[in-house]
C-alpha cells in the first residue's frame, strides 16, 4: 500500500507543478473561476496538501535507494509547491 502511495504521489506532485504553470500563463483561469466560483490556484494548493500527506504515507512503502529519492523529491516538490501557492494566495 505504500508503495502505491509512493509512486502516485511522486507522479501528482509533478502533475500539479504542471497544472500550476498552465493555470497561471492561460486564459483557462477566468473559465475556471466562472464555473466553480473559486480561484484554480486555490484548488491546486488544497491539492497539494493531499500530495504531500499520501507522500509522507509513501514513506512506509520504501525498500530501496530508488523508492526513498521519489519519496524525499516528492516531499521536497510538494512542500515547496504548498509554501509557494500559500505565499501567492494568503500574502
Amino acid at each position: 500500500m505504500g508503495r502505491i502511495f509512493n509512486i502516485s504521489s511522486f507522479y501528482l506532485s509533478i502533475i500539479c507543478f504542471l497544472l500550476i504553470m498552465l493555470v497561471s500563463t492561460t486564459s483557462i483561469k477566468t473559465r475556471i473561476i466562472k464555473w466553480f466560483d473559486i480561484h484554480p490556484l486555490e484548488i491546486l494548493f488544497y491539492t497539494s496538501i493531499g500530495i504531500f500527506v499520501s507522500g509522507l504515507i509513501g514513506f512506509t512503502g520504501v525498500n530501496n535507494w530508488a523508492s526513498v529519492l521519489r519519496g524525499i523529491f516528492t516531499l521536497g516538490f510538494s512542500l515547496t509547491t504548498v509554501v509557494f501557492l500559500a505565499y501567492i494566495i494568503f500574502v
